[in-house]
């Protein structure tokens, strides 16, 4: 990696409407072509691709599913993106279009060892998972443990597929 630039403020326009008092941009990947970002709104559960050079959002369409609410993290490999809804202890993943204008669901990721994940990070060729459990009990197994998929980063249980 070489130094890091300054960094510069971008607002979000287009598409993207900021509701007040409410966090809810979370996960950020570049696009395959590395010249856009795609971001989840959280609430009420949307993709965007943005461009870096104008902060211009626009709204990705989804196919095969209504929504990505609790979208928490993203991961990209290639024109797959995996999209972690946190409490809804589901890993939807997409393939997207050329352009990353739409995202079509091919299936979903759920696992009882799921509690709350909220980031998704790849290690070799295994997606890794970080739980953030909210319910009770807070025990230090509960909150240590995380979650990896199976070599191949493949859906490891599928439903709802189209």
């Amino acid at each position: 990696m070489g130094p890091l630039r300054s960094r510069t403020h971008l607002p979000l326009t287009g598409d993207w409407v900021q509701l007040p008092d409410v966090n809810i941009a979370n996960g950020i990947v570049g696009t395959f072509d590395g010249r856009a970002l795609i971001v989840v709104k959280s609430t009420p559960g949307e993709l965007y691709k943005v461009s870096v050079r104008t902060g211009y959002a626009t709204r990705i369409t989804l196919v095969g599913a209504p929504d990505v609410v609790n979208g928490d993290s993203l991961y990209r490999i290639g024109r797959t993106l995996y999209v972690v809804q946190n409490r809804l202890n589901t890993i939807s993943v997409f393939h997207l279009n050329p352009k990353s204008t739409t995202a079509t669901l091919t299936g979903t990721i759920t696992d009882p060892r799921f509690d709350v994940p909220t980031t998704a990070a790849r290690f070799a060729n295994r997606l890794y998972l970080v739980n953030a459990p909210s319910r009770p009990p807070q025990t230090p197994e509960r909150r240590s443990r995380g979650w990896r998929s199976r070599p191949g980063l493949r859906p490891v249980l599928r439903s709802g597929a189209p």
